[in-house]
């Protein structure tokens, strides 16, 4: 187990290496592609327009889509970029186009890592010390700003764009689920056991109350650590084989997370 574990760990570390660059290579439509042969599925980036050699823009979200392993070719699909909010400057109406860069990963040295204890927060941050890790207290008070004692997917994205955050690392289930923060894309899963059977909800944080609104989604108290961020993990990575199987063999096929897959069975 401490050979899978510490093989685990390399695995995950190896998403927070430098930042990836490569030009965009040809346009399909609303989907592009670069050659990067070190990229995974579901990791998110941006796109960069040069307008001369002293002149640039961030013009666009990117994400990988899809990895050719013959020919180490990466889809993108793009979106509007969200990373600087500011509606009394001007903003341009570019779209990506060939030769544009493209940049992924930027940000994936940075991680928020959501555990049930302190115990085990602490154990996994030491054991991952190149990731720099923004403690859950931060977090914990923006939920509370935004009135959610339950955490919703748009506040990971939201929290995350906003201070740079690559990395989202949850422990459940005696699993350690590595994703990407702003689109809770599955990178990366790790066998760990919690330190102690002690739950936090909903996440070990030093914050003692996390106010909630009076009504709307997010606005009630988590009651249960482990469903909850299993069936957001499902819901937002329902074409996982791997993520799919994990659960079958965890829970059963008569699993309720299981339908929230499109998996085919052979």
């Amino acid at each position: 187990m401490m050979r899978i574990w510490f093989f685990s760990l390399i695995c995950i570390a190896a998403l927070e290496a430098s930042p990836i660059s490569s030009p965009l290579l040809d346009l399909q439509g609303e989907r592009g592609t670069i050659d990067a042969p070190q990229v995974k599925e579901g990791m998110s980036g941006f796109v960069v327009r040069h307008f001369d050699a002293t002149h640039s823009s961030i013009i666009a979200n990117a994400r990988v889509e899809e990895v050719n392993p013959s020919t180490h070719r990466a889809t993108l699909s793009f979106s509007q970029y969200d990373g600087v909010k500011q509606n009394t400057l001007p903003s341009g109406k570019w779209t990506p186009k060939i030769s544009d860069e493209v940049v992924i990963a930027y940000d994936y040295t940075r991680g928020l890592l959501i555990a049930p204890n302190d115990d085990t927060y602490t154990k996994i941050a030491k054991s991952l010390p190149s990731i720099e890790w923004i403690h859950p207290d931060l977090y914990a008070t923006y939920l509370s700003y935004e009135g959610h004692p339950t955490p919703l997917v748009k506040d990971f994205h939201n929290f995350c764009t906003s201070n740079s955050i690559g990395i989202l690392t949850i422990q459940s289930s005696d699993t350690l689920f590595t994703l990407d923060c702003k689109n809770f894309a599955l990178l990366e899963i790790a066998p760990s056991v919690p330190e102690n059977n002690v739950t936090i909800t909903p996440f070990f944080t030093r914050v003692a109350t996390i106010r909630g609104a009076w009504w709307g989604e997010g606005s009630s108290k988590l009651k249960s650590y482990e469903p909850y961020y299993l069936e957001q993990i499902a819901l937002n990575n329902p074409k996982n084989k791997e993520l799919y199987e994990l659960f079958k063999a965890k829970f059963g096929e008569k699993s309720a997370l299981l339908r929230h897959f499109e998996v085919k069975e052979h």
